[in-house]
């Protein structure tokens, strides 16, 4: 295997592995949002969070 076709594979596994990354922690994220509105705290700092 080449130079070209090793680097390639990574940069290609180095950008999938990122989109699976991200996709899992917006999942979190939501799931830590929930708890705390169910615990009645107040996400004053991220007003993002819905």
């Amino acid at each position: 295997m080449g130079m070209k076709n090793k680097i390639t594979g990574k940069l290609f596994q180095a950008t999938s592995d990122k989109a699976d990354l991200n996709r899992q922690l917006l999942i979190l994220n939501k799931s830590f949002v929930e708890v705390n509105k169910t615990l009645g705290g107040s996400s004053k700092k991220n007003k993002n969070n819905k």
